[in-house]
């Protein structure tokens, strides 16, 4: 039986956390795109890339929705690091 510590049983909780957080602003993100678009512009909840964050930054400028979302990146790369560090290496 393997033994998971407890930073690594953390790490895996926020880290997954911060990744259900930002699918959910990136989903926020595609609503309120789709409001201000016409119909041939508008993006899929289900096919989307990279341009979402950037096409929302054009729209809505003074939204903080975008830091919130780099913030979840973030956190979620900083809890893989972790994650790695203590269920790894010990």
């Amino acid at each position: 039986m393997t033994h998971i510590s407890m930073p690594a049983i953390l790490a895996i909780s926020l880290g997954t956390s911060a990744a259900i957080l930002a699918n959910m602003l990136s989903f926020i993100m595609i609503g309120k795109i789709n409001e201000r678009v016409n119909e041939e512009e508008r993006i899929s909840y289900l096919r989307w890339g990279t341009e979402v964050r950037r096409r929302f930054k054009q729209l809505y400028p003074e939204s903080r929705i975008v830091l919130l979302l780099d913030s979840c990146m973030v956190c979620m790369i900083l809890c893989f690091i972790l994650l790695i560090r203590y269920w790894v290496f010990g």
